[in-house]
């Protein structure tokens, strides 16, 4: 039970890593708010959670969207009575087309979800993690935030983005005892990458695996640890 006792917020889980974040945390004794852009969405999620009923609630949040954001963080708060962390877990990728053809839509729309939605999240939770003095943020990069990609490049420029905010905040939140660290998966089995790489590829990592890590970062980890970025891929994997 290493989260007892604490609260975490994770946006985007209603599949995929932030899914399996959302069910590892509460496995290990946290209250979980469920972010999720439908109802339906954070329901399912939160019926397949050892603590249902007395430890989790779903939260319509939409993360490109800075009202409903404010709104999700205010009453996460009111009901928990805290927010010990925040997962930044909400993701879209848009593949097959070459970087010099994206369009304006394609590039804005993973903008808007990708980078200001973990701008706009981390932005919210921030003042009430400095008002406490203690807190754990915990943003989603990607292999693709390493290197370079050929055929989807806004992708790769919104990971890039979330690592140099993400190092930026921590620098900024060190002062208040406020950890802040990511994670770069590289190929992660689940419904977003399926288009690349068939089920059961060797290549893959699992969901599993990736919570495990954020489990590392949210409570085990030295508390001088910030800025900071754990790959979780090898030098010749990741899109």
């Amino acid at each position: 039970m290493l989260l007892d006792g604490k609260v975490a917020l994770i946006t985007g889980a209603s599949r995929g890593i932030g899914r399996s974040i959302a069910k590892r945390f509460s496995d290990d004794g946290a209250k979980i708010a469920v972010g999720s852009r439908t109802s339906h969405g954070y329901e399912k999620v939160i019926s397949e959670m050892a603590n249902k009923g007395i430890g989790a609630k779903g939260f319509l949040l939409d993360v490109t969207k800075s009202d409903q954001v404010r709104n999700a963080v205010k009453e996460v708060i009111e009901e928990f009575g805290k927010i010990d962390i925040l997962v930044n877990c909400a993701g879209i990728i848009i593949y097959d087309t070459p970087t010099w053809q994206t369009t304006i839509e394609q590039w804005d729309e993973m903008m808007a979800v990708n980078l200001r939605g973990t701008f706009l999240c981390c932005r919210e939770v921030s003042p009430h993690m400095v008002e406490r003095q203690d807190g754990v943020i915990i943003n989603i990069g990607s292999s693709s935030g390493r290197g370079a990609d050929d055929t989807f490049g806004p992708y790769t420029a919104t990971k890039w983005g979330v690592l140099g905010y993400t190092t930026s905040l921590a620098k900024s939140l060190r002062p208040y005892g406020i950890r802040v660290n990511g994670i770069n998966p590289g190929w992660v089995d689940t419904d977003m990458t399926r288009p690349i790489k068939p089920e059961g590829d060797p290549d893959w990592s699992t969901p599993e695996e990736i919570a495990d890590v954020s489990v590392f970062l949210a409570a085990k980890a030295p508390k001088d640890m910030t800025g900071q970025f754990v790959d979780v891929f090898g030098s010749m994997s990741g899109p």
